[in-house]
């Protein structure tokens, strides 16, 4: 009977620290977020889809640069639509976090971190030969890409008095290192986490 007195009379205080952070992203990625606060400096985890809402544009663009690694030099060719694609990113981010000044509950914070975004995706396209005046198709042609690189973060936090529950948004500058060295992507992204 004892140690169960002894864990309830530590419950108030296990739920006062509120180590940790679970929650959900919306932006890039959006998915699951995890955080471990340790005072003032916090270890954060994000894990989700990527390009959710710029999909179109990144998707087109990427197979610009494809078809450019691939030297084909066709006379002529056109990106008809691409298919199904998993787009999976990874962030992983060390933070310092600071008060805001007559505002309880709110911080800002700061940070830097790495990412990986492993993408596979489906292009069907048609080319034209240099001797040949008919459109050539061609349906699935699979690609996957892996992006590793580092990012800086700037972001605002709020907890809400007497509950678990923070809320959050921020902005990540993005520079890839592999594979396509020093491209910079803006990613911004809001959510909650239930504290515990």
């Amino acid at each position: 009977m004892r140690p169960f007195l002894f864990a309830l009379a530590l419950l108030p205080l296990a739920s006062s620290a509120q180590n940790w952070g679970l929650g959900f992203r919306l932006g890039d990625p959006s998915g699951l977020t995890i955080k471990k606060y340790a005072g003032d400096k916090a270890f954060e985890l994000s894990v989700g889809r990527t390009h959710l809402f710029d999909r179109n544009d990144y998707y087109y663009d990427r197979y610009d640069r494809w078809y450019v690694d691939q030297n084909f030099n066709y006379k002529a060719h056109e990106l008809l639509n691409y298919g199904h694609s998993r787009a999976v990113g990874i962030q992983f981010h060390y933070l310092a976090h600071k008060d805001v000044k007559n505002a309880a509950g709110l911080k800002w914070y700061y940070g830097a971190g790495v990412q990986l975004r492993l993408m596979s995706y489906r292009y069907n396209y048609r080319y034209k030969l240099e001797n040949g005046p008919d459109w050539i198709v061609v349906s699935d042609q699979r690609v996957t890409e892996t992006d590793f690189g580092v990012d800086g973060v700037i972001g605002l936090e709020y907890k809400i008095k007497n509950a678990p529950v923070s809320l959050f948004v921020d902005g990540t500058l993005f520079m890839e290192i592999v594979d396509d060295p020093f491209i910079f992507m803006p990613q911004f992204g809001i959510g909650g986490r239930y504290t515990f």
